[in-house]
């Protein structure tokens, strides 16, 4: 009778765990149901930050010269550069940092002290959010562009939104995965692993908050 039991318990156990596995399957490429808001052009809105999420390869160095972009569109107009923030880059992170992750010599040495911020306190997507809109309240900044992976873009985007203020508009950047193609994550056990991951992170702050 006890081996029954537990044989039924066991067949309830797996048909539940399979059932959890096809949800993730079909439901967790909802976090890429999204489109970027950000464009660089001269007749674009002024952007006060760009603010990247370290933490993924190539987040830096794309987030560093888009920042140089917006900077030259600006100047071009007229208008003042944003502040390239870096969160939650390490204790030990500065210049060099940014010449380690991919960033050219010749852009690094244009970087004034004032332009950019390493925030090397946080240690998650919470804590970065969070840091960041003590920045962004001091300064009175009004206008984020946030960067960040494609998997991680739609949990970083719904954490900083609830701590800024509803008057900051925050538009999106994507940098592409190094190790795969968010429009093709199906096809690799890698992709399917992070994938499935942020998803069920992307879940739990959307219906705990």
């Amino acid at each position: 009778m006890r081996i029954k039991t537990l044989a039924i318990i066991l067949s309830l156990l797996s048909g539940a765990l399979l059932s959890a596995s096809i949800f993730l399957w079909i439901a967790a490429g909802e976090i890429y149901d999204y489109e970027d808001t950000f464009q660089a052009t001269l007749d674009a809105p002024v952007t006060d930050v760009v603010l990247c999420l370290a933490g993924g390869k190539k987040r830096i160095a794309y987030a560093t010269n888009l920042w140089f972009k917006i900077k030259q569109e600006d100047e071009a107009a007229h208008r003042k550069p944003p502040v390239l923030f870096l969160s939650g880059v390490g204790p030990k992170a500065g210049v060099e940092t940014l010449i380690e992750q991919g960033v050219s010599r010749d852009l690094v040495s244009q970087l004034k002290k004032d332009e950019v911020v390493f925030e090397n306190i946080s240690e998650n997507t919470f804590e970065n959010a969070q840091l960041f809109a003590a920045f962004v309240r001091q300064n009175h900044w009004r206008n984020v562009v946030l960067v960040t992976a494609g998997y991680h873009m739609r949990r970083a985007q719904f954490i900083l939104k609830k701590v800024l203020d509803p008057d900051v508009v925050v538009k999106t950047a994507t940098v592409d995965a190094v190790h795969f193609d968010r429009n093709q994550w199906h096809q690799d056990a890698y992709a399917i692993r992070v994938t499935a991951m942020e998803y069920i992170k992307w879940l739990y702050y959307r219906y705990s908050y």
